[in-house]
């Protein structure tokens, strides 16, 4: 089963004495990547946060948002900063008079300003810690769903591209049994010219055809990319897919292409290889946003 890295969860989470709004994107990585933005009253919870969603998600570039909102005011305090009050205050009078703004500078253009009021504690309620991470395991598992989805999609384009190679080296070995014994008599007839020109025995005619036609016969190419197709398919459907190994396999899916073309003489076996690369960097791309 594919899983794609790029997954997406949102979520509102409310109890007796607070509610949350959560949001986790995540995007391809070879790593994982995390960029966690909380309130100042959740800050110490960073670290714990940061286990949980590299535990969940394993790999990729993560972005999660928390905020929140208590159901009783008085669970928090609050400080003010009267320098930046004093400063803002300021500013927003210089631009009003440079502007020729007759309206004073109201309480809500200063609550603009949300740094000059701030929570001046860290959370320690147990009920409410608990709370968080009962709602964090949810927005995790809403962000799974999503990158299973996404893995559904990407699984089908897979396995197309998959479908087109086999079918072009099916052609490959048509092509290869119809024309190798065509090449190989080609072949016969230069290394007899030269063996009746250096007056040689027939036992070196056949030695240097052996030689030759080993070079450019392609059957041991074509069974190993049969071998490593059936892998990668085998991969796709397991439970536990992982994208670095169907990158492997791919990599020698390439080699092995690429030794056909350089060995072939066989101008149609050339350009079924060329479709078959085409069909790799397809399928090269989309694996690279497998967990």
């Amino acid at each position: 089963m594919i899983i794609s890295m790029t997954g997406y969860g949102s979520c509102e989470f409310e109890n007796d004495k607070i509610s949350f709004s959560m949001e986790l994107k995540s995007v391809n990585s070879k790593y994982f990547e995390s960029n966690i933005k909380l309130p100042y009253l959740f800050s110490n919870q960073e670290h714990k946060i940061l286990g949980v969603l590299k535990k969940g998600l394993v790999r990729g570039r993560v972005n999660f948002n928390l905020s929140y909102r208590m159901k009783n005011s008085k669970d928090l305090t609050h400080s003010l900063d009267e320098s930046k009050l004093i400063s803002y205050l300021d500013i927003l009078n210089k631009i009003k008079k440079d502007a020729g703004i007759g309206d004073n500078v109201s309480l809500d253009n200063i609550l603009n300003f949300q740094d000059i009021i701030s929570v001046n504690k860290q959370i320690d309620d147990e009920k409410i810690i608990d709370f968080l991470y009962e709602s964090l395991n949810k927005v995790i598992k809403e962000h799974e769903s999503f990158r299973k989805k996404e893995g559904r999609f990407l699984q089908k384009d897979i396995l197309v591209s998959v479908s087109r190679i086999e079918e072009n080296i099916k052609k490959i070995n048509t092509a290869w049994n119809d024309k190798k014994d065509t090449y190989l008599e080609r072949y016969k007839q230069k290394i007899a010219k030269i063996v009746d020109h250096y007056e040689l025995n027939n036992d070196r005619l056949f030695q240097e055809v052996a030689i030759i036609f080993d070079k450019r016969d392609i059957n041991e190419e074509l069974i190993r990319i049969e071998s490593h197709i059936d892998s990668f398919l085998t991969y796709v459907d397991s439970y536990d897919v992982l994208g670095k190994r169907l990158t492997f396999l791919i990599q020698e899916l390439f080699r092995e292409s690429n030794t056909i073309a350089s060995k072939s003489e066989v101008v149609e076996i050339n350009k079924i290889v060329i479709d078959i690369k085409s069909e790799l960097e397809k399928i090269k791309e989309q694996v690279q946003n497998i967990l």
